[in-house]
């Protein structure tokens, strides 16, 4: 089941990519972490361990994502 509030849940911080976007691209064939730079612009500004209240890169959660 997907989360009611998916599309407000920021995943990368640096580029404001929410998890709805991320999920998105994954379901239109973004299948790498590459894939999901490459369309979506997340995990591309290296910032995310500054702003990211997880102070952690995004790229772990966006794997975790193409791994579900």
């Amino acid at each position: 089941m997907e989360d009611e509030n998916m599309e407000d849940e920021i995943i990368c911080y640096c580029s404001n990519i929410s998890k709805e976007i991320i999920v998105n691209a994954i379901h239109q064939g973004a299948t790498t972490l590459e894939k999901i730079r490459l369309t979506t612009s997340a995990c591309t500004l290296g910032k995310c361990k500054e702003l990211s209240p997880r102070k952690r890169c995004c790229s772990k959660e966006i794997v975790e994502l193409l791994n579900e």
